[in-house]
């Protein structure tokens, strides 16, 4: 198995990417390491090839040479990024990589409109998705059908959910039976202080039926709304996942500033717009932003969000116009590619 450290001994090119790399950084950010090796023919050709390689953290990626160029072809945003950062970012430099590095300009076409928007674009549901699980937290105590469930009290006529029907009546869930209505969709009848299975078993995402015998009356008719709870299930799941992976110091900024979004997203769409912008009009991609500080205010939430998704509007108008008339091919010279791979393993 072809491995990190040896990745590392064939690097051909290596940078500092992200926040670092467009001079976008704080001191509490992380050190963003990108760059490609060329993995050797025998792993190439027989077992072993690996196309792209990680720290434990994430924070160091490295891709094949193989694995770069197909991504470069696409125009990935981040890919194309590791191609332009300032001679300062550069930590290692091949000679080797002189055919790709010279003809970077060459990958630049109309499909960064569609990656680089694209990316802004998820930037902004990123944002919206923070928004939305700072505004809803989800209590740690999971709910349970119980909690989806009402019951229709035939001596009193009122509907009610069934925790409540429960305590106001007195009656452990555990001492009450289900059985399915004939026709009913999640609608059963509810009997009470008999020897049953109870509603809903410690633990379990389902109701429990029991056998009654004939001729008892029901107490009453309970509702489930399965629906509802698998809906429930799934907004837990992601919330709490959510909370173990995210960056505290991040979600704590994010949060002290009350616009209730990822300023650190934001930034990002603002800053990828504008540089969709620039590829189309100048064929440049500048990393190093020249509006550095109103980014970072961004990034602090001092703008408002209203603010920013009419900026963002306007950008992607201008976005869209630019590359109408741009001057940028509409793909990637495919000899191109297939001449540039050659020369450097035969170098």
């Amino acid at each position: 198995m072809y491995t990190f450290k040896q990745a590392e001994q064939s690097l051909l090119y290596q940078v500092i990417a992200g926040s670092k790399a467009y001079g976008l950084d704080l001191p509490t950010s992380d050190t963003d390491i990108r760059g490609i090796y060329l993995q050797p023919n025998q792993y190439r050709l027989g077992l072993g090839y690996k196309e792209q390689v990680n720290d434990t953290k994430n924070d160091v990626v490295y891709y094949e040479l193989n694995r770069f160029m197909d991504l470069l072809v696409k125009n990935n945003p981040n890919i194309i990024e590791n191609l332009f950062v300032p001679k300062d970012k550069i930590l290692h430099f091949d000679e080797r990589i002189l055919p790709l590095y010279n003809n970077r300009h060459r990958f630049l076409t109309k499909r960064l409109k569609y990656t680089f928007g694209g990316y802004s674009i998820s930037q902004i549901k990123k944002a919206r998705g923070l928004n939305k699980k700072i505004v809803n937290p989800v209590p740690k105590r999971k709910k349970t059908p119980l909690d989806f469930c009402h019951i229709f009290d035939g001596d009193t006529g009122y509907t009610m959910k069934a925790r409540q029907w429960l305590r106001k009546n007195n009656i452990n869930q555990d001492r009450c039976g289900l059985s399915e209505l004939p026709n009913g969709v999640q609608l059963y009848k509810l009997f009470v202080c008999g020897n049953y299975r109870g509603i809903v078993k410690r633990g379990s995402d389902e109701l429990r039926h029991s056998e009654v015998s004939k001729g008892a009356k029901p107490r009453g008719f309970l509702t489930y709304n399965k629906d509802g709870y698998s809906s429930y299930c799934k907004d837990y799941k992601e919330y709490w996942e959510w909370v173990g992976k995210r960056n505290p110091q991040r979600y704590t900024d994010n949060t002290s500033h009350n616009q209730g979004y990822d300023g650190k997203n934001m930034m990002h769409c603002l800053r990828m717009l504008d540089m969709a912008i620039e590829v189309a009009i100048t064929g440049e991609v500048n990393l190093v932003r020249p509006d550095r500080e109103w980014l970072l205010s961004v990034r602090k939430g001092l703008v408002s969000y209203d603010e920013i998704m009419e900026l963002i509007e306007d950008k992607r108008a201008k976005m869209d116009e630019a590359f109408d008339k741009s001057q940028l091919p509409n793909e990637v010279d495919q000899d191109l590619v297939h001449k540039i791979l050659l020369e450097i393993r035969k170098s």
